[in-house]
């Protein structure tokens, strides 16, 4: 991870809080975690509770690319994972890793998957099983189509169109929204959706629609699969023109060019019919930059560090009994 250590301290307003590695925090004083521990912090924390006052990298680069420590070449090319990330096709086949021993390799189902059963008729045309990949770096990677008629290019912010069928898009015309339910659990709607299919057009019923899928690793043309990087360090990403070094960041919702930008509001509220605004989860927050941008053919791109956004399994104390 090209970020060594962040320089951290309260917001304003905010009387104490405590980090992961159990240190208290009060108003006034900064911090210095290392990296392990900043990622820990959650996107809720990040908006809201810390503000990071610097960040201390292992270079002065503020570009970079992707190199998974595990490279093969020969016999063993057709297991490299660079080679893997970064192909994109119009076919699902092309994606093999077999005999590759990546941490949480999900075949996602292709070759030989439901033989003898039959495929439906009105299969979607970009139909994705579920595919992930863990990096060596601890770097998780999504395996997405572009159901979109334009290319989505890399370092773009894409979203969900269909998550049930692995669709991405841009955000821009995409309704994202979060409501609370009775018990106060704020949760992203679902949508119905429409796309192309085998057989004429299919709907697919409540799936998740606009939630942030990932960063594209490489251009991913209109009816293409390729990959888009959900956690850990992002090398070039897009983001808004003037964002600061250590800004959490969110999906832009109006971008056409996919870029991340700084929630325009940052305080929690619930309308009178449960919509939910203000909180990392509304804001669609995904992560902190990690380097000033820089400009590449008129967007600014900047490294960025992407928090985890799955569930975390509560932590429950068992007394000891010996």
């Amino acid at each position: 991870m090209s970020a060594r250590s962040f320089v951290i301290q309260l917001q304003a307003g905010v009387g104490q809080a405590i980090l992961p590695d159990h240190r208290k925090m009060l108003p006034g004083i900064q911090y210095v975690v290392d990296a392990d521990t900043f990622s820990k912090i959650s996107l809720s924390a990040r908006q809201n509770v810390i503000q990071v006052v610097n960040v201390n990298t292992d270079t002065i680069s503020t570009s970079g690319s992707i190199v998974p420590a595990q490279v093969s070449a020969g016999l063993n090319a057709q297991i490299n994972p660079l080679t893997l990330l970064t192909t994109t096709s119009q076919s699902l086949t092309t994606f093999s890793i077999a005999g590759f021993a990546a941490q949480g390799a999900s075949a996602g189902g292709t070759a030989g998957a439901g033989a003898g059963i039959g495929t439906p008729q009105d299969t979607l045309s970009g139909s994705n099983s579920p595919y992930t990949l863990v990096g060596p770096d601890g770097a998780r990677y999504a395996l997405v189509y572009n159901g979109t008629a334009a290319t989505i290019s890399g370092g773009w912010a894409t979203v969900w169109q269909d998550e049930s069928n692995g669709y991405v898009s841009t955000a821009s015309g995409i309704t994202y929204q979060v409501k609370q339910d009775g018990q106060g659990t704020a949760y992203v709607i679902s949508a119905n959706t429409t796309l192309s299919g085998v057989n004429g057009a299919v709907t697919t019923v409540g799936t998740r629609q606009g939630a942030f899928s990932g960063i594209a690793v490489v251009n991913i043309p209109a009816g293409y699969f390729g990959f888009t990087q959900v956690e850990g360090l992002v090398p070039k990403a897009a983001v808004a023109s003037g964002t600061a070094i250590g800004a959490t960041v969110a999906v832009s919702g109006t971008s056409n060019n996919g870029y991340l930008a700084v929630p325009a509001s940052t305080t929690a509220a619930v309308s009178s019919t449960g919509v939910v605004t203000g909180t990392a989860l509304a804001n669609n927050t995904v992560g902190t930059v990690l380097t000033t941008p820089t400009v590449t053919a008129g967007q600014f791109f900047a490294q960025v560090e992407l928090r985890s956004r799955r569930s975390k399994k509560p932590y429950v104390r068992v007394l000891n009994k010996n």
